[in-house]
């Protein structure tokens, strides 16, 4: 019977030489194809680490800013529950003309006073834009303290400006009571607020207002 099979080349013969010149190539081939899979795959898992990162990062300032506004809503409503509820002629009336010692006895708690000024005249019609301040205006400047950051054996750290939100409150309280016109005692509250703080890198302003009528009756 004949064999099939290719017939044996001589060691020396050209066409053997040939074959490893090939294989040598292929090998090489396959080790650059290798190499240039690793590359992508690495390029691709760094674009995916770096969205998740970034993700992370604008959904942690996102958290930040909400409980940073959540903190100066609960403190002007604060300031605006105390109104609602003082003694009516403890509630003054905004001075015609700057008048600095008119205050309302306003408190941070039990034991501690946070008197606020009233600005004088009337209040602005329109949010005043961030940067400008009405010619009428009293500042209150409040430092509210966020978080308390800590040394590394537990004690308080020193406080900076990134553990506080610096926030500014103008006041202004006009008496509405009109007695021919059958309107009883009562008394309309502007605050317009303030407030600065640290987002990331750069300090971001914000400004807001509240408004209430108080009447006689105390309301709360």
């Amino acid at each position: 019977m004949k064999s099939s099979s290719a017939p044996l080349l001589p060691v020396h013969s050209p066409l053997w030489g040939a074959r490893a010149r090939l294989a040598g190539r292929s090998r090489l081939l396959q080790r650059g194809v290798t190499l240039v899979e690793v590359l992508i795959a690495s390029l691709v898992l760094t674009i995916t680490c770096g969205g998740v990162l970034a993700m992370m990062i604008q959904s942690r300032r996102l958290t930040e800013g909400s409980i940073v506004q959540n903190s100066i809503v609960t403190v002007m409503q604060g300031y605006i529950e105390q109104m609602k509820s003082m003694e009516y002629g403890l509630l003054a009336v905004s001075p015609p003309a700057l008048d600095t010692s008119v205050t309302l006895p306003t408190v941070k708690d039990a034991d501690h006073p946070d008197a606020l000024g009233l600005s004088w005249g009337s209040p602005p019609t329109t949010l005043p834009a961030i940067g400008t301040t009405p010619a009428n205006a009293v500042d209150n400047d409040k430092d509210i303290i966020i978080k308390t950051p800590l040394k590394p054996d537990g004690t308080p750290a020193p406080i900076t400006a990134a553990d506080t939100i610096k926030l500014t409150v103008w006041v202004w309280v006009q008496d509405l009571t009109d007695l021919p016109n059958n309107v009883g005692g009562s008394k309309a509250v502007t605050i317009i607020y303030t407030y600065q703080f640290r987002d990331g890198g750069r300090i971001k302003s914000i400004r807001n207002s509240l408004r209430t009528i108080r009447s006689v009756v105390p309301s709360f």
